[in-house]
Parts: structure tokens; C-alpha cells; sequence
């Protein structure tokens, strides 16, 4: 029961970090980095710990996650540009230009096929060293982890969001 509640404690605390070293991004790059590494290091030793996963496995599937983790970092930022240009051109009472939102949507389409055509090359390249089982579960815990990110940056955004309308 003490080992469940201090792992429901730890999955609490990882997106939050991952959140403040998301905030620190624009202030303090280094603290970013060094708050994203721990996050990472503690993510991977929960994997190791739960896909019962050898030292030898543990090295290649870090190896392959700097690898991969580097072209879905590459991803998301042209996901977030991709955004904010479209954000640009979709401004309530702003004409438009057809030929500039066309090519962005075209953009973004692409940019998901890329988004799971890496995701399968990783999977795939996984597969040399890990059975389906800890593939699968190793997949569910990324997600998990995601979207526990995910909520920490919109409830984030949300309190950003409360503040800047009380100014208004």
C-alpha cells in the first residue's frame, strides 16, 4: 500500500516538474534541461524497474530513445509553429489568405504521417530488443506520461489564462 501511494505521489510530481521545466524554457534554459534530464532519468528507471528489463535492454532503449526523442522534439516544435502560423491566419474578423491556410493544413497533415511513421521506426527498431509485452506496456506508460504532461500545461495555461483576464 506505502509503495502504490508513493508511486501515485511520483506520477503527481513528474508532470509538474516536466511543467516547470517547460516555464523555465523562456528564463532559464540550463534549469530546463537539467529539470527535463531528472525527469527522464526517473521515467526510465521506472521502465527499467517495470518492464523488468536487463541492463542491456535498459542501454538500448535509452539509446533509442535520444535518438528518437530528438526527431519527436524536432516534431513537436513544427507542430507548435505550424499552430501558431495557422493561429495567425484564423483571427476572428482577419481575412484569411486561402493559399497560406491551405498549404499550412497540407503542412500538418504531413507532420502527423511523419509524427507516426517515427513512432513506428521506433517501435520497430525496439523490437530488436524487447518482446511485444514490454513494447506494448512501454507504450501505455508513454502515454500515461503524456497526457499527464499535457493536463499539467493547459491547467498551467488556464491559471495564466485566469490571471490575464482579471487585468482586463
Amino acid at each position: 500500500m506505502r509503495i502504490r501511494h508513493l508511486w501515485s505521489l511520483a506520477l503527481v510530481l513528474i508532470p509538474l516538474s516536466s511543467a516547470a521545466a517547460q516555464q523555465a524554457d523562456s528564463t532559464n534554459p540550463r534549469r530546463a534541461d537539467s529539470l527535463r534530464q531528472q525527469i527522464e532519468e526517473r521515467f526510465a528507471s521506472r521502465v527499467q524497474r517495470e518492464l523488468g528489463l536487463t541492463n542491456d535492454q535498459a542501454a538500448k532503449l535509452r539509446a533509442t530513445s535520444q535518438t528518437f526523442g530528438a526527431r519527436r522534439r524536432e516534431l513537436r516544435q513544427r507542430e507548435r509553429d505550424i499552430r501558431e502560423a495557422l493561429s495567425v491566419q484564423l483571427q476572428p474578423g482577419v481575412a484569411a489568405k486561402q493559399d497560406s491556410v491551405a498549404k499550412l493544413t497540407d503542412a500538418m497533415i504531413e507532420l502527423r504521417l511523419a509524427s507516426a511513421q517515427a513512432a513506428r521506426d521506433e517501435m520497430k527498431d525496439m523490437s530488436k530488443y524487447l518482446n511485444p509485452v514490454q513494447r506494448a506496456r512501454l507504450y501505455v506508460m508513454r502515454e500515461r506520461l503524456y497526457h499527464r504532461i499535457k493536463e499539467a500545461h493547459e491547467h498551467r495555461g488556464m491559471g495564466r489564462r485566469e490571471r490575464n483576464r482579471s487585468w482586463m
